[in-house]
């Protein structure tokens, strides 16, 4: 597999990396702020959600499909950093 070369502005890098602290800042605001809301019974529920969709996923299709969109999801970010990358260069 090439390897592609390229340059990223450094404004655009620093702008894109501010855009996702901020998101990251709100995401977590939000979340805290739902999450002082919920009662003890309604934590629980949703902490035997998440349990439940563990292991409906983990039996039906096994880690290694896990594994596989976690693979497809980190290529397919590379790819959008190298057109990122390479928008900065006129290409």
């Amino acid at each position: 597999m090439e390897r592609t070369k390229f340059e990223v502005q450094k404004g655009v890098l620093m702008s894109f990396l501010e855009g996702h602290r901020k998101a990251n800042e709100l995401i977590k605001a939000e979340r805290r702020k739902r999450l002082s809301h919920l009662s003890v019974e309604d934590t629980l529920r949703e902490y035997d959600d998440l349990c439940s969709m563990w292991e409906a996923h983990a039996q039906k299709e096994g880690l290694e499909v896990l594994e596989r969109q976690k693979i497809s999801f980190l290529l397919e970010r590379r790819r959008r950093f190298n057109r990122a990358g390479s928008f900065g260069e006129g290409k």
